[in-house]
């Protein structure tokens, strides 16, 4: 064996010292059952925005997808709209939910949100609720 060789195998650590591996003794998990009531406290939204766009039939994307979306709010004023939560579905006005004017269209995902007027023009009010900012707080 070559010093060169001997010196590789040196500076080459093992995996359990890179994955920073411990010997731990195995948990085992615990059987829960709650039985009566248990109380909720939802959480205020740390943040949103506000906004209104005019539209025609063309699909144009609202809102784009976002992590620390906890509910975002789209109502149109002026005609029935169409939405959708992707650019293959708002590739064809079919494939587009159609929805009521002054109607709340709610979406509680962190999908991104297309729209479109189905006739004409309309106006269309988005609201967004984050549940948290990006400054790393939880």
């Amino acid at each position: 064996m070559s010093a060169n060789e001997h010196l590789d195998d040196e500076l080459q650590p093992d995996k359990d010292e890179v994955l920073q591996v411990e010997d731990l003794p195995p948990t085992e998990s615990v059987p829960v059952r709650v039985e009566g009531q248990v109380r909720v406290t939802v959480l205020p939204n740390r943040g949103g925005t506000t906004f209104t766009r005019t539209l025609d039939t063309s699909p144009k994307r609202m809102v784009a997808a976002d992590h620390r979306r906890r509910k975002a709010t789209l109502m149109s004023i002026g005609a029935n709209a169409r939405f959708a939560l992707s650019a293959a579905s708002a590739a064809g006005s079919d494939r587009m939910a159609l929805w009521p004017q002054n109607v709340p269209y709610i979406v509680e995902s962190d999908t991104e949100i297309w729209a479109c007027a189905d006739t004409g023009t309309t106006q269309v009010s988005i609201t967004t609720e984050l549940w948290a900012e990006g400054d790393g707080k939880a």
